[in-house]
């Protein structure tokens, strides 16, 4: 999922525990093999092939991703939009220094990105899109799904407690020998090696998108993934948005980035069950009304 992901579980049975982090990694590569547009033979690559001619028949977990996926674009009012894809690709993030685009691409891809072009049929369990050329990208949102999945198989495998973090999507159940809460903190955003804050739960998820993630800098102006769907450019109103809610969330995370801090923490704070910690770009910490007291600064 282009991030390193790692596993911590409690138990006293050291086979059982490694059996099922074992199938748990399993679980996280199979939604990898279906998400990930760096794959040729995944769904995700399949249906940006089909763009424009027809559904692609997909997996359950697929389904759920996309159904969530607009889901949460409805909710951010398309600030969050896996229909990026045809924006990000002019970017080559993933390619290791990135490129800035031509303002004239941009301008002729933005019409392919509306996530109401993305087509369900409910009947036979396909995805499509209808405009050609659109694509899909399901960076925002597969790894917080995958992180889901993985803690759903570890308890379905008998682990009571553990961790399991993909590249700043963690979430946490159960907890540490002697009944201790689980410690979480939370990267600074310009400072890799310190910890702006930390917290002290458990049975949570701590979500973080920021824009030192995925990045480069060109003429001291930092081009990084979180694309506004709008524009086509990165979002320059927060530096880092962390939500903390009950299951992995980064589709949110990314929404409120792109919303910006005030749109931003009036929908947080308009959820129930939802908290977040957003550090905007003069890197000012606003903290939702139920998040003040969990908080640790360092």
């Amino acid at each position: 999922m282009g991030t390193l992901v790692t596993m911590s579980v409690v138990s006293d049975r050291e086979t059982l525990a490694t059996a099922a982090m074992d199938r748990a990694f399993q679980v996280l590569q199979d939604i990898e093999n279906q998400a990930s547009k760096r794959i040729p033979t995944s769904l995700t690559s399949k249906i940006n092939r089909a763009a424009g001619f027809g559904d692609v028949p997909v997996s359950p977990d697929f389904w759920e991703i996309i159904k969530k996926a607009i889901k949460y674009s409805k909710l951010t009012h398309g600030a969050f939009d896996i229909t990026i894809g045809a924006v990000t690709d002019l970017y080559h993030f993933e390619d290791g220094e990135g490129t800035i685009p031509d303002p004239e691409a941009i301008r002729q891809r933005l019409p392919l990105v509306d996530y109401r072009n993305i087509h369900l049929d409910e009947e036979h369990q396909a995805v499509g899109l209808t405009k050609i050329g659109a694509m899909i990208d399901l960076g925002g949102i597969a790894k917080g799904f995958g992180v889901n999945q993985a803690v759903n198989s570890l308890k379905a495998d008998g682990i009571s407690a553990g961790v399991v973090n993909a590249g700043g999507d963690i979430r946490v159940f159960g907890y540490k020998p002697g009944h201790k809460l689980w410690n979480i903190g939370i990267q600074h955003p310009r400072q890799s090696d310190k910890v702006i804050v930390s917290l002290e739960i458990t049975d949570k998820s701590i979500v973080t998108s920021g824009d030192y993630e995925r990045f480069f800098m060109k003429d001291n102006i930092r081009y990084h993934h979180i694309l506004d769907p709008k524009t086509g450019y990165p979002a320059r109103g927060c530096q880092s948005v962390t939500i903390v809610s009950e299951t992995a969330t980064d589709a949110m995370s990314a929404g409120v980035f792109v919303l910006g801090p005030e749109k931003g923490m009036a929908l947080i704070e308009s959820l129930p069950g939802i908290e977040g910690l957003i550090i905007d770009r003069e890197g000012k910490a606003l903290v939702s009304s139920g998040l003040r007291s969990m908080l640790v600064w360092r």
